[in-house]
């Protein structure tokens, strides 16, 4: 097992039969952002930062496989299949650094704008992260209250609309100018 200091027989998704188990880390894996939560758990604990390296990481993948927007805009509604089915609605209601495909999700929706272009992809992510951690605009931060999982997939799509405006704006100011 990669990460054997978060999954033990003490973790609330660890069952008696192999098939159980098996499936119930399957979800742990999804929900951790394809392995970069537990990753952060593992090293960091419970310190913040997991959901910025998810980001960034999936945004890097974007850049270098050139994906397309209609190719992104499959992944990102894959991806929210993904986390509302891998992620434990109690598990998710307190927000914990392990889960990371919100943050990954929130990324997709910016990488929409301009997947192939290196400044508007900074400059969403940039504006992702800081509106999802400051929890700013205002609607960031009330998205949020939503109950369980919908709540914590909720605010960082407002964050990722965020950034996906930004990265616009930022497209839009390059495509002018040249």
């Amino acid at each position: 097992m990669i990460f054997p200091l978060l999954i033990t027989n003490t973790t609330p998704f660890c069952r008696s039969s192999h098939k159980k188990y098996y499936y119930s880390n399957v979800k742990i894996f999804l929900a951790s952002g394809f392995g970069v939560g537990l990753f952060w758990k593992t090293y960091f604990d419970d310190k913040k930062g997991g959901g910025t390296l998810a980001s960034f990481l999936f945004a890097v993948v974007t850049y270098i496989f050139n994906l397309n927007v209609l190719e992104l805009s499959i992944l990102f509604i894959v991806l929210v299949i993904i986390y509302l089915v891998s992620v434990d609605d109690n598990e998710a209601s307190e927000d914990p650094s392990w889960i990371t495909l919100d943050e990954i999700v929130g990324m997709s929706l910016v990488t929409v704008a301009s997947p192939s272009r290196l400044l508007p992809l900074l400059a969403g992510f940039l504006v992702f992260r800081l509106s999802d951690i400051m929890k700013q605009p205002k609607f960031v931060k009330e998205l949020e209250n939503y109950p369980g999982k919908l709540g914590v997939l909720y605010d960082d799509l407002g964050a990722g609309l965020m950034g996906l405006l930004s990265a616009t704006i930022v497209n839009q100011i390059i495509n002018l100018t040249l």
